[in-house]
């Protein structure tokens, strides 16, 4: 799989060549922010739906236990081919403040990130990081209760491409690193005060963003060097 964005302008990066072709500074900002609009309206939707069938209200707590019939991702699922339950089990949520929360971290990131990379990207983003690690923080918790649920792993996956992001110096600016703390710091505290350390399922998933990140924009400039005039 070869990433290339549509449209793309980047500066003041030397890349070897004959003849200075700049490159990497800023991104040219086109895309709007469709798909991460699309997942935040789903997912709150599907989630109040869901804890309004279990508990009689759209702000209800829903037992983890009940939601592997509505979504809820296992190992056993997906040996039972249940492979759309990679999707929705990042739509619905025990707690519906937490989804919110979440919500609100997927639209933060997911607008600057898919204004840079485009939409197809910020769906692999949320598709990737998001099951992979729902899937891998089912295997840290004894059943019945491993059943994995909520977006918190897609906001780590994000939240780890965003910092890739400011590291590359792709992104600057405060908007974008406040973004990512609000994504991750109060996420970190609650997993330090629950059970001590950043969460597996988090943790793969900040991992999986990062390294989507790498190497989306190595094959971006890999592609620049390719295309670029030669003398």
């Amino acid at each position: 799989m070869v990433f290339a964005p549509s449209s793309l302008i980047l500066t003041n990066y030397h890349l070897p060549l004959s003849g200075a072709l700049v490159f990497g500074n800023c991104m040219q900002i086109n895309h709007k922010p469709v798909v991460t609009f699309l997942i935040c309206i789903i997912t709150v939707c599907i989630s109040f739906y869901v804890a309004y069938q279990i508990s009689g209200s759209v702000l209800g707590k829903s037992k983890i236990t009940e939601l592997t019939n509505f979504g809820g991702l296992t190992v056993e699922g997906i040996k039972n081919l249940e492979i759309w339950k990679l999707i929705s089990s990042q739509l619905i949520h025990v707690h519906q403040k937490h989804m919110i929360y979440n919500v609100l971290s997927i639209l933060f990131l997911g607008i600057i990130i898919e204004r840079t990379v485009g939409p197809k990207y910020m769906l692999i983003i949320w598709l990737f990081a998001g099951s992979i690690g729902t899937l891998f923080s089912t295997q840290f918790t004894p059943s019945p209760w491993n059943v994995g649920t909520g977006a918190s792993q897609a906001v780590f996956g994000l939240a780890g491409f965003g910092l890739f992001l400011i590291f590359s110096k792709i992104q600057r600016g405060y908007m974008f690193l406040c973004a990512i703390g609000f994504a991750l710091i109060p996420a970190l505290y609650l997993d330090f005060k629950s059970v001590g350390y950043p969460k597996a399922g988090h943790s793969l998933s900040f991992v999986i963003g990062f390294g989507l990140a790498m190497y989306y924009f190595y094959n971006v400039k890999n592609k620049l060097v390719q295309l670029a005039p030669k003398s």
